[in-house]
């Protein structure tokens, strides 16, 4: 007589497909949010009378954070193109020095500039809007088409233009920020707040990273993005005009660039010649920090927003912890670190 076990039929072990939850927990950038909201909780419970949890607060950081996250979407796309730009910080101060010079040229006459009167004001800020726009955009023009066509690294390439930005900066403004600019760009948009509590320079950077998630998610342009990235031969074989490609992801870096030159004059008031230097280091930190890979093929934009705003919440942070904000440097440094580490071995594994 047949046993029950020798009639039932083989059957193969049933393979449970992860969850949610379970692909989250494989990405660099869940593990830096759960990172982020430790740090807030920590600072939150240090900081006396519970001051860190403040909403004005929050609405300041974000603030802060507004110009570095388009920088870090921009260059999450570079990454996952395969590419980086070195010379964001100098496109950007580029930028802002032809807006600030376009809108005093145009508000009014040179005396009435210096005495605060602007009598073209509105036409004058949206025309350095369009100058910055234009500069950013024919920044990451020149950019894209010197790797392309001059089959050169970005790495180099980004680096030479680097210094020709900001050379050409220092020869326009002979090394002295941009006077008298007018305070309505601060009122009127910088420190306005929707409700009284959202900065208007915020929502503007959360509607472009909005829609750049949804390209780089949901678009042909993010997943030829990747492709790229992944394997340029192979996008090539696919169809895919790769050059093509890099050169709008590079127009789309500058683009950003002149957006975040806008913000960044508004915000002050004047240019800040000397005050980039760094953007591009902050901007590739952020995204890898996100979870965007430093080999290409993969990229976050959530998770650029997530390395933008760690810097900024541990800066803050210490700040009212009265510790040393240079500590935030080492910090940063070894998240970075661990970010790379993570995706490596994510490559490793072929997750």
């Amino acid at each position: 007589m047949a046993t029950p076990a020798a009639d039932a039929p083989d059957r193969a072990p049933a393979i449970t497909e992860p969850g949610v939850l379970g692909r989250a927990a494989r990405t660099t950038a869940f593990w830096m949010f759960l990172s982020l909201l430790v740090l807030v909780g920590a600072f939150g419970t240090l900081s006396t009378n519970h001051v860190f949890f403040n909403l004005s607060n929050f609405f300041t950081m974000a603030l802060n954070a507004s110009e570095l996250v388009l920088l870090a979407v921009g260059m999450s796309f570079l990454l996952g193109a395969g590419q980086l730009d070195l010379s964001v910080g100098s496109n950007l101060t580029l930028a802002s020095v032809l807006a600030a010079r376009t809108i005093t040229a145009l508000a009014g006459t040179p005396d009435q500039v210096a005495a605060g009167d602007y009598p073209n004001l509105l036409p004058a800020i949206a025309a350095g809007v369009v100058v910055a726009l234009v500069s950013g955009g024919f920044f990451g023009l020149v950019n894209g088409l010197l790797i392309t066509r001059l089959k050169l690294t970005s790495f180099l390439v980004t680096l030479a233009m680097t210094g020709i930005g900001l050379g050409t900066t220092l020869v326009i403004t002979h090394g002295a920020n941009v006077p008298y600019l007018p305070r309505a760009l601060q009122s009127g948009f910088a420190v306005n707040k929707v409700g009284g509590l959202v900065p208007l320079p915020v929502i503007l950077s959360l509607v472009i990273v909005v829609v750049l998630w949804f390209v780089l998610a949901r678009t042909r342009f993010g997943i030829h993005t990747l492709a790229i990235g992944s394997a340029p031969a192979a996008a090539s074989r696919a169809g895919i005009d790769t050059d093509r490609h890099v050169v709008q992801l590079f127009v789309l870096m500058g683009l950003l660039a002149g957006v975040a030159a806008i913000i960044d004059i508004s915000r002050f008031a004047t240019t800040n010649i000397g005050g980039h230097q760094t953007d591009n280091l902050q901007a590739i930190a952020a995204a890898v920090i996100g979870g965007t890979s430093l080999f290409g093929g993969v990229a976050s934009v959530a998770g650029a927003i997530v390395g933008t705003l760690i810097p900024v919440v541990l800066g803050t942070g210490l700040v009212i912890l009265r510790i040393d904000s240079f500590y935030q440097l080492i910090v940063v440094g070894v998240i970075i670190i661990v970010a790379v580490y993570v995706d490596q071995r994510n490559r490793r594994r072929g997750v």
